[in-house]
């Protein structure tokens, strides 16, 4: 079967979809054809697929063009197009679907036009009161009715959680039978195998510095954690918009040197912060169902996380991780606090996280769905 995927970050980029399109391929170029177009601004090579990139550095309107241009010539052929979100990588491949006669799935992990006007501060809203009263102007209009248009010309709609596929079929009209949950899976932890001993009361974060991620929780709940453990330590690794203001605030509460900022980092970086550190923590106000935490989970370092739709699907609390309740700081450092000082609760939350990953996010289950949804299409939609 020859298979494009078409996704808007790729690797050396983190993040879900990067991480996910490299595992992907990795895993299907021995028995399928895998051609990836991708956005990037570098990029990766990954043997035994085929790889069209439309540079991040050019204009918009261009880099929508050559993305467009080099799907239509990467599909040529082409049993499926497997697209990783629905607008600057999902409009071009419903485009291309139609005109090709070619099937489409969509993997849908999050709302765009949420996204970018949490982003722009357009809105505070949580994911379920924006879908049902959006803010933002004519942008979050017009962002949502392209993700509409791309959402129901996919042939099958995929989703990580049965929160986000609920919210889709409410909002966007998808017929239910089209719209389907494939848990995501962890990426193989073969980065994980050298040594890396914890630094005590070392915490960790890896996210786009965004507001709907709660990283000023974190350091909020670390101002609170330096009383009790004046070696407290987070890394919180990504880059983004928030920054200078997260710095700024770790400064105004003088804990400006416990926490460091080391920027976008690589994926190994990512599983050698996860293996020298005590904690990891997602404090975020919206998931689909956060690849981060299964990364967290193979890597076997407890987990605290925000008790929100998505995320609690894969975090159970007491049982694989610990949850805490959205924007509450000081529940946040409670939580941290008792894994810090429980080594039993420490062990039975990573072994209840080892169950969970077999039982429900292994990559045997989730291609297993994957492929047979691929099998299931044999015409775009009109």
């Amino acid at each position: 079967m020859k298979i494009v995927l078409a996704t808007p970050v790729y690797p050396p980029e983190i993040g879900g979809p990067a991480t996910y399109t490299k595992e992907l391929a990795v895993r299907l170029r021995d028995t399928h054809e895998i051609v990836i177009v991708a956005y990037a601004s570098t990029s990766e090579i990954i043997p035994g697929t085929t790889l069209f990139i439309a540079s991040k550095r050019r204009p918009l309107p261009l880099r929508l063009l050559k993305f467009t241009i080099d799907l239509f010539r990467a599909s040529h052929g082409a049993d499926v197009i497997y697209v990783q979100n629905a607008l600057a990588a999902g409009l071009p491949a419903a485009i291309v679907s139609m005109v090709r006669g070619i099937p489409l799935v969509l993997k849908f992990v999050g709302d765009e036009a949420w996204e970018r006007a949490s982003q722009e501060r357009k809105t505070r809203k949580r994911l379920e009161e924006f879908l049902a009263s959006p803010e933002g102007g004519w942008q979050t209009s017009f962002r949502m009715m392209i993700q509409r248009f791309v959402l129901r010309h996919a042939n099958i709609v995929t989703t990580p959680s049965v929160y986000l596929r609920d919210a889709i079929v409410r909002t966007y009209g998808i017929k239910k039978e089209r719209a389907v949950v494939n848990y995501n899976a962890a990426e193989k932890n073969a980065e994980a195998s050298f040594s890396a001993t914890p630094v005590p009361h070392q915490i960790v974060a890896t996210a786009r510095l965004v507001e709907w991620k709660g990283l000023d929780g974190i350091i909020r709940a670390v101002a609170i954690l330096k009383k009790q453990f004046p070696d407290v330590r987070a890394v919180i690794a990504g880059d983004g918009p928030e920054e200078e203001r997260l710095k700024a605030l770790a400064r105004e509460l003088t804990v400006a040197d416990c926490v460091v900022f080391p920027g976008r980092v690589s994926r190994a970086e990512t599983w050698h912060l996860r293996k020298s550190s005590e904690v990891y923590v997602l404090n975020s106000l919206y998931e689909g169902l956060p690849h981060t935490v299964l990364t967290s989970f193979a890597a076997r370092i407890p987990t605290v996380a925000t008790d929100i739709s998505g995320t609690n699907e894969a975090v159970y609390h007491e049982k694989s991780g610990l949850l805490v309740s959205v924007g509450d700081d000081q529940a946040l450092a409670d939580a941290i606090a008792r894994l810090f000082n429980d080594f039993e609760l420490r062990t039975r939350v990573v072994a209840g996280a080892d169950k969970i990953l077999a039982e429900k996010f292994s990559w045997e289950t989730h291609l297993a769905t994957l492929l047979g949804f691929f099998e299931s299409v044999d015409s775009p939609i009109g």
